[in-house]
């Protein structure tokens, strides 16, 4: 049974289930045997890993990103951000990332991936053959769907709870799992859509820069959406990464619902 709890915990202290452990196994076995990888770091042992010192690349990658809605078989995703050994990883930002690419694990396995003129999906088809199956994927700037995260926020933060207020009297399609992939993700395939995370003193936000928000903002800005750290406003690519458990809030999606966002919640025009 690949749904079980296996008896250990990452450093955060969420419990890891059976298939958290295997995935992150394979991504190391990879990240170690490949010429290509100098430094490594996981969101189950956020460590920096040397592996081999003439590599060029430095990986950071979420494993299993939905352990908590796994057992209900749900879609769940590894993502995986890339950043060239030159900035490494401490120090830079999301924006000095080479590219970064999302695996969605449901009725179909997909890749969503940065190449250099844009954001493409590849779909596993017959006999493990890779085929694209969207090019060039362009996020609407306006949009009718809505995934909101940390909701608990909304207890505190006002315009949170008006924002959502705003999504439902609109008649906005509410999209959301509460895994960040899946509900990321539609954005690429309904070329539209808004997934907001802010945070608040009590429920403060819990997704991590490195492992999540930025490779996750290289796809979306690529696709022509646009992303809110939660906090200024700004992009969540210029953050500086300065710690590998580093976390962040986050707006994502469709440009004007993260204008829209920043408006609302931050009190922020034009951000």
């Amino acid at each position: 049974n690949l749904v079980t709890v296996n008896d250990s915990s990452n450093t955060f202290g969420d419990t890891q289930l059976t298939v958290d452990v295997i995935a992150d196994d394979l991504l190391w076995d990879l990240a170690k045997s490949s010429k290509l990888v100098c430094e490594a770091s996981s969101e189950e042992e956020p460590e920096i890993v040397k592996t081999n010192p003439d590599g060029q690349f430095v990986l950071c990658w979420d494993p299993l990103d939905g352990s908590s809605i796994v057992d209900n078989n749900w879609a769940v995703g590894t993502i995986v951000g890339i950043w060239d050994k030159s900035t490494g990883l401490l120090g830079a930002t999301g924006r000095d990332q080479v590219m970064s690419l999302v695996t969605l694990y449901g009725p179909r396995t997909t890749v969503f991936m940065t190449l250099d003129d844009g954001v493409y999906e590849f779909t596993l088809g017959p006999g493990n053959q890779w085929i694209c199956s969207r090019d060039k994927i362009q996020i609407k700037k306006d949009c009718k769907i809505f995934a909101p995260a940390n909701m608990r926020a909304a207890q505190e933060v006002d315009g949170y709870a008006k924002l959502i207020d705003h999504y439902m009297t609109n008649k906005y399609t509410l999209r959301y799992s509460g895994g960040l992939v899946p509900d990321v993700c539609q954005q690429f395939t309904k070329q539209q859509g808004v997934f907001t995370n802010p945070t608040s003193k009590a429920s403060p936000a819990k997704l991590r820069l490195a492992f999540e928000a930025a490779p996750f903002g290289r796809l979306v800005e690529m696709a022509g959406g646009k992303t809110s750290d939660g906090v200024t406003g700004k992009s969540v690519l210029d953050v500086k990464i300065e710690a590998v458990d580093q976390r962040t809030a986050l707006a994502i999606g469709s440009a004007n619902e993260v204008d829209r966002f920043n408006d609302s919640v931050l009190s922020l025009v034009g951000a």
